[in-house]
This record gives C-alpha cells, sequence and structure tokens, in this order.
C-alpha cells in the first residue's frame, strides 16, 4: 500500500491531483485513519489507463491552438454559424 505522496511521486504528478481523483472516482484508494492508501495495483493500472493521453493543451492535439466556435455574435454581424 503506498500512500498518495508515494503514488504521487511514482506517477510524477501532484499529490492533489491524485486526491482529486480519488474524490471524482477516477482513482481507488481507500482510508486509514486520516490518510489515504492506494496499492501499488491500482496506481499501476492508473498508470496504463490515464497517463500519456494526449489533451487539448498538448501541441499534439488536433484542437490545440483552436478557439471556441460558442460565444456570442455582435447583432449587426451577419456571417452566418
Amino acid at each position: 500500500m503506498l500512500t498518495v505522496t508515494q503514488a504521487a511521486e511514482r506517477l510524477g504528478l501532484h499529490r492533489t491531483t491524485l486526491l482529486r481523483q480519488i474524490t471524482r472516482g477516477i482513482l481507488h484508494a481507500k482510508r486509514l485513519g486520516s490518510v489515504w492508501v492506494i496499492s501499488a495495483a491500482e496506481v499501476e493500472r492508473y498508470r496504463h489507463t490515464h497517463q500519456g493521453k494526449v489533451g487539448v493543451s498538448s501541441p499534439d492535439h488536433p484542437l490545440h491552438g483552436k478557439r471556441g466556435g460558442g460565444g456570442r455574435r455582435k447583432k449587426d454581424d451577419p456571417t452566418p454559424r
């Protein structure tokens, strides 16, 4: 069993990121008193299923740097959507 800090070090993530994942139910952990503990197998499962995914903030993502199409148009903007 690993503490959240130990698991974060193994994964190269911040401790609060893992705590957020635990509260969202993405990372499975148990609470022993005031300390969250995570099994080594769960850390490896998380690594294989969640790490290395390309997000929008990554330059490799096709939508990186693109602006959203939403928002309000000005009244005199004739451009159809």
